[in-house]
């Protein structure tokens, strides 16, 4: 017992340096990097590939383009504010009384309040609309002949699922393309809460279930908890705050809400990321991936198969011959992001994410993959040698498993070779049914 107890304070000592534990040196959160790796709150900023020259190539024109949009920053969810304004305000003033930080970091704890009503949870945030119109901007600079800055109906498709983030979010990017006395013009249909096509997984019972109110689909999760590298983290965390009754729940409150109002503000760093190292947030970040890789990524089969009808009306609308408007996008949620992510086969690896993983070299990263304002684009191509398409995450190009790796564009027909089987046995009704 002691052997284990030495251990766990000496881990605790390496995640936790002296440098922070003392009170005579202030941590500087922003030299750290923070946040990089604040997972699916991490602020778009962080990633977005601000290199936005014109794409082309050589005798090939952009003639079609489809895109999903995950909203920007928000506001948190009702109870994540009530556990600030409450759970939190209560560790606040504990680590006022008993912490073991710096005087400046300390007022800046002394400062904080949380000014937030529940009745805008969620909501879009100023940050997040900016992140919108700046990539907008980005957008259409690197496909000027396509993303034209006069909005019609026939050219473009809007549509935004039933939420004031996702409907913000939209509005924030047709600002971006046509300016903001221009997009009164714009035209959206009526928003459904259950979206087929941006949220399809509202209408799988079966994936609700079998996977998001499974909770074997959380063990990765707790077995991370209950390891001996996240027992030690939370023992440093308990000997920084001072709170020697510290629970892996309050550690993810204190990370979440450092998430949040990091993201808020491109000019400032909560204060809750001092409680953080470059090390232990890196923790914190892997058990966000453990539980989005379960619950959103590659975890269970039906939770990225589900995904085909998102994928038929892709290809529904980037065919060269369709009838649809050129320019489709849609503006919704992390976990149809995620979900389509992995119905694309990206970002696997040939091992499955497990709570051994920690450390190691993995792909499925929310905090590269997931930011607010994620994106995922289609762009089709007419070509001499026939129609191809184009294919960008996060603003990068990307190579979706299947096409050729020496080229950008993928032969259109071979892209939707890719995922044919896929589209064609897409009775989405018969494998969502509970059985």
């Amino acid at each position: 017992m002691q052997i284990a107890l030495n251990f766990l304070f000496l881990f605790s000592f390496y995640l936790f340096p002296p440098k922070i534990l003392c009170d005579s040196t202030c941590y500087d959160a922003k030299q750290e990097e923070l946040d990089h790796h604040l997972a699916t709150k991490t602020p778009y900023r962080v990633i977005a590939n601000v290199n936005d020259k014109k794409i082309e190539f050589d005798q090939c024109f952009p003639i079609r383009m489809w895109g999903i949009f995950r909203h920007g920053t928000r506001n948190p969810s009702k109870k994540q504010i009530r556990r600030m304004k409450t759970t939190l305000s209560e560790h606040r003033d504990a680590i006022l009384a008993k912490g073991a930080l710096c005087e400046r970091d300390k007022e800046q704890f002394r400062t904080w309040k949380v000014h937030l009503n529940e009745d805008e949870e969620k909501f879009l945030v100023p940050e997040g609309e900016v992140e919108l119109i700046e990539l907008a901007e980005r957008t259409q600079n690197r496909f000027p002949d396509l993303l034209f800055d006069q909005y019609d109906n026939l050219t473009y498709k809007f549509k935004y699922t039933h939420t004031q983030r996702a409907k913000k979010s939209a509005e924030g990017f047709a600002t971006g393309l046509f300016g903001r006395d221009n997009i009164r013009q714009v035209w959206y249909p009526e928003p459904e809460s259950r979206d087929p096509i941006l949220r399809f997984y509202k209408r799988c019972s079966r994936w609700k279930v079998e996977v998001d109110k499974n909770p074997d689909a959380m063990e990765q999760v707790r077995l991370f908890i209950s390891s001996e590298i996240f027992r030690a983290f939370l023992e440093g965390l308990r000997v920084k705050t001072g709170i020697l009754d510290l629970t892996a729940e309050d550690a993810r409150l204190m990370y979440t809400t450092c998430a949040f109002e990091t993201a808020w503000d491109r000019h400032r760093i909560s204060p809750w990321c001092s409680l953080f190292t470059r090390d232990s947030i890196k923790i914190m970040e892997f058990l966000e991936d453990l539980e989005y890789y379960w619950i959103d990524g590659y975890g269970y089969e039906l939770t990225y198969k589900q995904a085909c009808p998102a994928a038929q009306n892709m290809f529904e609308h980037l065919n060269p011959n369709a009838k649809h408007p050129n320019i489709t996008l849609y503006f919704t949620h992390s976990g149809t992001l995620l979900k389509y992510l992995a119905f694309l086969n990206l970002y696997r690896d040939q091992q499955p994410l497990l709570h051994t993983s920690f450390g190691g070299n993995y792909s499925w990263r929310s905090s590269l993959i997931d930011t607010f304002a994620s994106n995922i684009l289609f762009v089709t191509f007419s070509c001499p040698s026939g129609a191809k398409v184009l294919t960008m995450h996060q603003e990068r190009v990307v190579t979706v498993p299947g096409c050729p790796l020496d080229s950008p564009l993928c032969d259109y027909a071979q892209f939707e070779e890719i995922f044919q089987q896929r589209i064609n046995e897409c009775n989405f009704e018969q494998m969502c049914t509970i059985s």
